[in-house]
C-alpha cells in the first residue's frame, strides 16, 4: 500500500518507507531521545529496525496477537513479520489469543518454555496484562506491548491514543459544522472499557476534539456507546443508544477502530437517521473501503499506519535484548485521509 498523501496529492512525510539515509537519521533520532539503560523517553519517530540491531546471529521473539482475522491486527502482524524477514536474524513464534485473556496468558507460558529471547505482546485485554508481565519478569526476558493494553514495566508501541483521537474528533466536527451550520449536533462515540484506560483515551480524545469545535455542546448531546471492540458486539448497543436521537437530528460518529465505527454506521441506517457523518478510526483495508463506498456519510478515516507498529516493535525489543537504549513509548498520531486521498484509489 502506498503512503498517504495530503489534500493536494503531495505525499505526506512517510513513516512506512524511506531511503537508507532517512532510515539512518530516524535511528539516530530514536536513540538520541533515549537515555542509557532502560528507556525513558518517548520516540519522536517510530524506530526503524536495521541489521545493525542483529548483534547475535539469531533471536527468537514471541508474538501474541488478539486476532488472526481482524484487518488492522493483520496489518500490524504483516509489518512485524516483514521486518523480521528483512533482518534475517529474527525468528518469530506467533500465537493468537482470539480476545481470550487466559488463552493469552497460556500462550505466553508456552512461548517462554520455547526459550524466546523477548516477547511482543498484542493482547488488548488490560486485566490480563499484569499476569503476562509477571511471567516475563520471572523468565528474565524483556517485553514490548503493542497497544492494545499496557504491559506493566515494558515499553509500548502503537497509536498516540489521545492525540490521534483528538485529531479524529476535530476533523469530524469541522466537517459536520460546515455541512450543517447553526445546528447543535449529537456526538456518538463508541468506547471499549474492557480494554482498559489506554484505549479509553480514544473515547475521551474524540470527545475532546469534538468539543474544540463545539465548545458549548450540551452533555445530553454526548452519547457513549459501550463496545467490546468488535462490530457484532457493538451493533445492538449502538441501535439502542441512537434511539435517543430524533430522526432528523445531526449526528457525528466515531469509535475505537474501523469495525466498531461501521457498527455505528449500520445502526444509524437501521434507525432511519437522515443526517449522520462518520469518521473511521484506524485505517485498515475494511475501514478505508467504507470511505470509498459511502462518500455521503463517511467523511474519511484517521489512518494510523498499522504496518509501522509491528516493525517498530521489532526495533524496540531487539534494543532491549542487546542492552541498548530504547523509548518508553512509540506513539503514532496518524494522518487524516478522505475519498479524495490518492492512495485510497477510490473510483
Amino acid at each position: 500500500m502506498k503512503a498517504p498523501t495530503n489534500g493536494s496529492g503531495r505525499p505526506v512525510r512517510s513513516r512506512l518507507r524511506g531511503s537508507a539515509i532517512v532510515t539512518a537519521f530516524l535511528l539516530v533520532a530514536f536513540f538520541a531521545f533515549s537515555i542509557a539503560g532502560a528507556g525513558a523517553a518517548t520516540a519522536a519517530e517510530p524506530p526503524v529496525p536495521t541489521k545493525a540491531l542483529c548483534k547475535k546471529a539469531s533471536y527468537k521473539i514471541g508474538y501474541d496477537v488478539f486476532s488472526g482475522t481482524q484487518p488492522f491486527a493483520n496489518l500490524v502482524t504483516k509489518g512485524l513479520m516483514d521486518a523480521a524477514k528483512k533482518l534475517g536474524c529474527v525468528t518469530v513464534i506467533k500465537t493468537i489469543d482470539n480476545l481470550n485473556g487466559p488463552v493469552a496468558v497460556g500462550n505466553v507460558k508456552t512461548m517462554i518454555n520455547q526459550k524466546i529471547d523477548g516477547l511482543i505482546d498484542f493482547n488488548v485485554l488490560a486485566p490480563f496484562q499484569p499476569a503476562i508481565a509477571k511471567l516475563i519478569k520471572s523468565a528474565g526476558i524483556p517485553g514490548v506491548a503493542i497497544v492494545g493494553a499496557d504491559l506493566p514495566g515494558s515499553p509500548s508501541v502503537g497509536a498516540d491514543n489521545y492525540l490521534a483521537s483528538v485529531k479524529n474528533g476535530v476533523y469530524l466536527a469541522t466537517v459536520t459544522k460546515k455541512r450543517f451550520p447553526g445546528v447543535e449536533p449529537y456526538s456518538v462515540v463508541a468506547a471499549e472499557p474492557a480494554a482498559g484506560p489506554i484505549i479509553m483515551k480514544r473515547y475521551f480524545g474524540a470527545v475532546a476534539g469534538i468539543k474544540q469545535v463545539y465548545p458549548s455542546l450540551s452533555s445530553s448531546h454526548i452519547i457513549q456507546v459501550k463496545s467490546d471492540g468488535t462490530e457484532t458486539g457493538t451493533y445492538n448497543n449502538a441501535v439502542s443508544a441512537l434511539s435517543k436521537i430524533p430522526s432528523d437530528g445531526v449526528v457525528m460518529m466515531t469509535a475505537v477502530n474501523d469495525e466498531v465505527t461501521h457498527a455505528l454506521y449500520k445502526a444509524a441506517g437501521a434507525r432511519g437517521l437522515k443526517n449522520y457523518l462518520v469518521n473511521s478510526f484506524g485505517g485498515d483495508p475494511f475501514g478505508l473501503a467504507q470511505v470509498c463506498k459511502d462518500r455521503v456519510h463517511y467523511v474519511g478515516a484517521l489512518y494510523l499506519q498499522p504496518e509501522v507498529w509491528g516493525s517498530a516493535s521489532i526495533a524496540v525489543i531487539l534494543a532491549q535484548i542487546n542492552g541498548q537504549p530504547f523509548p518508553k513509548a512509540v506513539g503514532i498520531t496518524g494522518e487524516q485521509v478522505t475519498a479524495a486521498t490518492p492512495f485510497l484509489k477510490c473510483k
